[in-house]
């Protein structure tokens, strides 16, 4: 591995958000795709640092034959907390936002166990702070690539939401994917260029000879 190129941040995987001390709120997110992009980044000569979520039903293995750093998180404020940790050092490289962040959580869960009685059980959630829009003051050397993952709505619809996330959160670019994509990956630039990827392998292949776009 080449100590000239700059170190590589990639989160990876779902946060879990508890709430109580037996049970949690959390997503479908594997971590597949970011996994992948960190061993293609490692395989490019790039230091990496993995900062991975225990719910990841991905195979960790691989990153840590690779030699990957791997920090794991499990909370959005775990990972806030692991992103802050790690903006004390000299990040110049690229941050690769795939994690998928809960979009809320339960305020004092973690104690004890609701009891189950059969009755209907109502919570009242909170929205988790969001990241992304603090990364580039965390981490001003480096370049911020964050993702935008759609369920609903049109393929134009889904990269206006891409482009608005760039524009609001002052990041480098953006992956847009899901089912209101379509199939594979869209990388918007902040100018609003689209360059279209048919699979994963392709998308991380770029995005590893290309760290920061």
């Amino acid at each position: 591995m080449s100590a000239s190129l700059p170190i590589c941040v990639v989160t990876i995987g779902p946060t879990r958000e508890p709430i109580d001390s037996m049970r949690l709120i959390s997503n479908r997110s594997t971590g597949d795709l970011g996994t992948h992009l960190a061993l293609s980044l490692h395989g490019n000569g790039h230091p990496v640092i993995a900062l991975r979520g225990l719910g990841s039903t991905s195979d960790p293995t691989p990153l840590k034959e690779a030699g990957i750093q791997v920090i794991p998180f499990d909370s959005t404020r775990d990972l806030q907390d692991a992103l802050e940790e790690l903006s004390r050092g000299q990040i110049r490289g690229t941050i690769f936002h795939t994690a998928a962040v809960s979009d809320y959580f339960l305020p004092g869960a973690g104690a004890g166990k609701i009891p189950t009685d059969g009755g209907t059980l109502t919570l009242a959630l909170e929205p988790t702070p969001k990241l992304l829009p603090r990364m580039t003051g965390w981490f001003p050397g480096a370049k911020v690539i964050g993702w935008k993952f759609e369920a609903g709505g049109t393929r134009e619809e889904a990269l206006t939401a891409g482009r608005r996330q760039i524009s609001n959160c002052g990041t480098h670019a953006c992956v847009v994917n899901g089912p209101s994509y379509g199939e594979g990956f869209g990388l918007l630039s902040p100018n609003g260029a689209l360059l279209h990827f048919t699979d994963r392998r392709a998308l991380c292949d770029h995005l590893a000879g290309h760290p920061g776009r």
